[in-house]
This record gives structure tokens, sequence and C-alpha cells, in this order.
């Protein structure tokens, strides 16, 4: 599937691979965020087969990368990013479509991240963007940075991630934690898998119910059986549970609890 490189800032990541549909338009718009542990190890290149897929069945798929752990920052710099390459959808990616023939449609944004992507679609859709997602999917995602420390759990990665222990700078951590947001007053489909080892599905159950009594409108998905990586991979549930909800025509999160 044809991709165009573009920039949204100066810095080295701040690009994203931009996939139209052979169509006019207009066209809703997907932005995909990827996963990997907020770790610079890890690239746009796990978001790019959903990206096309999504371009393949007739919206715009914006993947973005982004300032990572190792990779030009931590939260202050990805947090910033994320912000915006959705803004950038406005300045940058619309006159980019229209250029190439294809009217993109800014009020049917859907943003869908996995596993840290999935903490930082959730994050961004609570934050106050000239463009509002109107869906937002999380795939596995790390949706409670801040209940283990309050705990008195330490978890490298999400240190690293800030770069400081939580009992230094609590708000920090609830700051970019999606469960202790709320309520943000998007829709959220949250899709998570049984097995998941590496983002355990109570995590998954805990957001939803948070979200709920706060008001929010969320669905919870889950697919038995499968685990972390099956987003990854365009022959599970999980891949096909996540473009069915993306491509949703009324934008609608199917409110309530489904297990696939």
């Amino acid at each position: 599937m044809p991709r165009t490189r573009l920039t949204y800032g100066p810095e080295p990541e701040q690009f994203g691979h931009l996939y139209l549909p052979d169509t006019t338009g207009p066209v809703p718009v997907v932005m995909v965020v990827h996963g990997g542990f907020w770790s610079g190890r890890y690239h746009l290149n796990l978001g790019t087969a959903l990206a096309a897929e999504l371009a393949r069945r007739g919206v715009a798929a914006w993947n973005i990368e982004y300032r990572r752990i190792g990779a030009g920052g931590r939260w202050p710099e990805m947090s910033a990013d994320v912000v915006a390459a959705l803004e950038a959808l406005g300045t940058v990616v619309a006159p980019h479509a229209r250029s190439a023939g294809v009217d993109v449609d800014l009020d049917r944004v859907r943003v869908v991240g996995h596993s840290a992507g999935g903490q930082l679609a959730v994050w961004l859709a609570g934050q106050d963007t000239k463009i509002r997602p109107e869906l937002t999917v999380s795939q596995a995602g790390a949706l409670d940075l801040a209940s283990a420390a309050e705990r008195g759990r330490r978890i490298d990665y999400i240190e690293d991630l800030f770069g400081r222990r939580f009992d230094a700078d609590p708000e920090l951590y609830r700051s970019a934690s999606p469960q202790h947001r709320l309520p943000i007053g998007v829709p959220v489909a949250v899709v998570h898998g049984t097995e998941d080892v590496q983002v355990p599905v109570k995590v998954a159950q805990r957001y939803t119910d948070a979200a709920r009594a706060a008001g929010d409108p969320v669905s919870l998905h889950l697919v038995e059986g499968e685990d972390h990586f099956a987003f990854l991979d365009a022959s599970t549930r999980a891949w096909a549970l996540s473009i069915d909800l993306l491509l949703n025509r009324d934008g609608d999160a199917g409110i309530g609890s489904v297990r696939s």
C-alpha cells in the first residue's frame, strides 16, 4: 500500500506515514499509535500492517512515530508529540491528502493504540485539543500507571517513562494514567485478550468499570484465548475486532461488554 512520510515537527522522531484510500472522500482518518514499552527499541513499523489495511478498507491512516525512551525523550516529549501528531491532521495531513485528491473528514477522527500506545491514545482523548477524536480504541492498553505504585509496587519500565520514582512526584504518574483522569467524554472501546501476560486483563476491566462509573461512554471487548501480541497478527480475532470498531460508520464504541 503506498505511503507518504510527513513530518509534524523538527525533531527526528516527529514524523508519520500517511496511507490514503483509493477514493476521493470525504473519508474518516485513523491515527495509529504503536506500542513497545515507550521504548526507542520499537518503531512505527509495529503499526504498518494495521494502517495499510485500514487504507485498503477506505479510510485514511496516519501511523505516527514519536519521541521515546532512548529516542529523544520520556513522558514530557512523547505526550507533547502525540498531541502535535493529532493536531497535524489539520495542518499537515489534510492539506497533503487534498493535494493527492482525497478529502479527509476531520470531524470523523478515530485513534487506536496498542499496549503503551493504548495508554497514549486514551490519554490523548482526554486532552483539550483542537481536533477531537470521535472514538478511541485501546488494544491491550496500559491504562493504569499509578495504582500499583500507590500500593508500594515499583515497576521499572514505568519509572523509566517518568524518569523518577512515584514517591518523588505522584501527581505526575496520575496525570499520565488514563484511569486516574476520568471522565474524558470521548467514547473508548477497550479490547483485550484474556491470556495477556504483559498487561493483565484486569487492567482493562478496572478501567472500564471506573470509566462507566464516571459517566464515560466505554465498551469492553474481551477476546478469549488471545494474548498481548494478537493485535499485531492479521489472522486473530483481536485484529478483526479492532478493524470492525475503527470502521464503524457511526463512530459508536458499541457500549456494553462483549466476549469474543
